[in-house]
């Protein structure tokens, strides 16, 4: 009963989400949410892009991890501290200069289109799991995680983003092994430690402050107390690889996207709006334009 109510909601979703009034009204929606949030950040609410801002604040910094290694995981000073590897606070530094307020609107216009890509004739029925609702308000990368994921199947240099960012999630690259794609193993392994040594060779410092941001770091990680999934990060890692073993020995590519919500250091509940990633990777139809880019379907549509 509840598999067949499920299957009419999907239905039901998908017809709402063909309908050009619904795409119209969705984009309108999106870019009035785009002006409260920029709105919102200028009135100076601390929370709103209360992960975003750590990113923008650490484009700017000559040691962004300063905080964190003074005190630990809690040691934020007020807001949330850049926990990631150097990488994205250098790409960023391009675009610190542009203010706050403005910053954020255009980080949220890039997690809807991404959200937009993954959920495609679903992403009415996206918005209403509160995950994604949460991920928009918080800025954090957890969409574009999911992105990167479903379009490295296609172009595995995409896992660089999630291995040069959450780190752990890039225990997905498993799925390469597991199936003998050296190839695609090799591209993604290949670009991750191509931009890392070019990112180390600019700035070496950043590297080993991010170390010893990381080692005060450890029991939280190691623990489960507030996480969305509460056990230890070592029981998550093993399950998340027995996972990619299994999905990837039955070729079912949806698993990855829950590995990837398993593996991650810190699994606030946010973290799952990963899932929407799911929605590619089971159903192309549902996505017709991100299903095109990745090979999913062909020019009509048809599934591959």
């Amino acid at each position: 009963m509840i598999r067949d109510m499920a299957s009419r909601l999907f239905a039901a979703s998908l017809r709402l989400g063909s309908l050009r009034a619904t795409r119209h009204g969705l984009i309108v929606a999106c870019v009035v949410f785009v002006a409260v949030i920029a709105y919102t950040a200028a009135s100076g609410d601390p929370y709103v892009g209360y992960d975003a801002h750590a990113y923008w604040s650490a484009a700017a910094l000559d040691d962004p991890y300063a905080t964190t290694i003074a005190g630990g995981f809690g040691g934020e000073g007020g807001l949330y501290e850049y926990k990631y590897p150097p990488v994205l606070a250098q790409v960023l530094f391009v675009v610190h200069w542009i203010p706050w307020p403005i910053f954020l609107g255009l980080w949220t216009a890039l997690l809807l289109a991404s959200l937009a890509l993954l959920s495609g004739r679903l992403m009415l029925l996206a918005l209403f799991f509160p995950p994604v609702l949460g991920e928009l308000w918080l800025g954090n990368i957890n969409l574009l995680i999911g992105l990167a994921i479903v379009v490295g199947f296609r172009w595995p240099a995409a896992w660089a983003f999630v291995v040069l960012t959450k780190v752990t999630p890039g225990i997905g690259l498993l799925w390469f092994a597991v199936r003998r794609e050296w190839g695609a193993l090799a591209i993604a392994l290949g670009a991750s430690a191509g931009i890392a040594a070019i990112s180390l060779a600019l700035a070496p410092d950043l590297w080993s402050d991010f170390v010893a941001a990381m080692s005060t770091q450890v029991e939280t990680s190691m623990g489960s107390a507030g996480q969305a999934i509460p056990l230890p990060l070592p029981l998550r890692l093993a399950g998340a690889a027995l996972l990619t073993v299994w999905g990837a020995a039955s070729n079912r590519r949806w698993v990855l996207p829950a590995v990837a919500i398993l593996a991650i250091p810190f699994s606030w509940w946010n973290v799952l709006a990963i899932a929407v990633a799911a929605v590619p990777l089971t159903s192309p139809t549902a996505t017709p334009t991100l299903a095109r880019l990745v090979g999913r379907t062909d020019d009509q549509g048809r599934p591959r």
